[in-house]
């Protein structure tokens, strides 16, 4: 290998991002436990502990308590942390434990009011809530479209518009925000699921009927105009794109589709493996083999479905199984590693 590059673990745990449990330092000193020897990639933050008996606050109870956490969680890792949240609006408010943010509109009424001037003031307080806490990755805009009223990311208010155009002209305004203060948005879900029926945290979803071209116009258009550093994936089934495999797992989708025919060269990163359309059917060791040939960088485990203490661990060991089986290749582990130390330094993370 060539030496510029770290050890291969030291790659591969760059290549993981996790969910931890609790809100103060302790439990971080607790989650650093649970790691491997090498710094992983980020961290994934939540308000709602959905793996408890009774849902109860995970990582946000206040804005002090949040600055101080994202701030010692940094301070564990010599390699800078990618920090994650998704923050949509609406019923995906991951900050709304804290009171100033509460009523953050859902990206359906953004699109309801349809100003530009409107989205952007949205988009910048979004941002400047995510700076000020120590976050510096957004899981948005999403760019699904809503082809399906009934769908259930329709139902959540999470969709802009059925438009392609409207969707594009304010997600450029959402990222254009976000790119200001130093935040990466990650545009989701690849390659479109607003017109699926079910939920894919729930079951296998197939969308292969409903599903138009149209889909993957916001993604053309915003990867040709430079916008988009990062994409998540779906785990959604799309026959009339790959008769076999979910998006995530997908070489056609993600190589083929996405990495070929639009020329996206940024950072590819799987929605959570441990949601039912992909735990249910595929054991942990398949599903990182086929992501990672797939072309995902980042794998994101949000251990809030499924509670792993032990998932980074687990997930390079696998990984270090796979290569010495020669299931996977070391390029793609460097090719990874090289995406995610690149995006990290154009945000000036590291």
């Amino acid at each position: 290998m060539n030496m510029q590059y770290p050890d291969v673990e030291s790659m591969i745990c760059q290549m993981i991002m996790i969910g931890l449990k609790g809100s103060n330092k302790k439990d971080i000193a607790n989650f650093m436990e649970t790691l491997p020897s090498h710094d992983i990639g980020g961290v994934i933050l939540y308000d709602e502990d959905l793996t408890s008996k009774d849902i109860s606050t995970k990582n946000i109870i206040d804005s002090n308590q949040l600055k101080e956490f994202t701030f010692f969680l940094q301070s564990q890792f010599n390699t800078s942390l990618l920090i994650g949240i998704d923050q949509e609006g609406g019923q995906v408010n991951r900050l709304k434990n804290i009171d100033e943010y509460k009523d953050f509109e859902s990206w359906a009424e953004i699109g309801k009011i349809n100003e530009p001037l409107k989205t952007s003031s949205f988009a910048k307080r979004t941002a400047e809530a995510l700076k000020l806490h120590g976050i510096n990755l957004n899981f948005a805009p999403v760019l699904d479209l809503e082809m399906n009223p009934l769908s259930i990311i329709a139902k959540k208010r999470r969709c802009i518009s059925k438009n392609s155009s409207d969707t594009i002209d304010h997600s450029k305004l959402f990222i254009n925000e976000h790119r200001s203060l130093g935040i990466i948005s990650i545009a989701k879900h690849f390659p479109g699921q607003g017109s699926a029926k079910d939920d894919t945290h729930l079951s296998l979803t197939d969308n292969t009927n409903e599903w138009s071209e149209e889909e993957i116009l916001p993604y053309k258009h915003l990867i040709k105009d430079n916008y988009l550093d990062g994409i998540m994936t779906s785990h959604i089934i799309n026959r009339k794109l790959d008769k076999e495999y979910p998006a995530t797992l997908s070489k056609k989708i993600l190589n083929g589709l996405l990495r070929k025919n639009l020329n996206f060269k940024g950072l590819i990163i799987s929605d959570d493996p441990q949601m039912k359309a992909i735990a249910d059917y595929y054991e942990l060791k398949n599903v990182l083999r086929l992501m990672i040939n797939a072309g995902v960088n980042l794998f994101c485990f949000g251990n809030n479905l499924i509670y792993d203490k032990y998932i980074a661990r687990k997930v390079l060991a696998l990984i270090k199984e796979l290569l010495n089986e020669k299931l996977i290749q070391l390029d793609s582990i460097i090719h990874s590693y090289m995406k995610i130390i690149d995006l990290k330094q154009k945000y000036k993370i590291i």
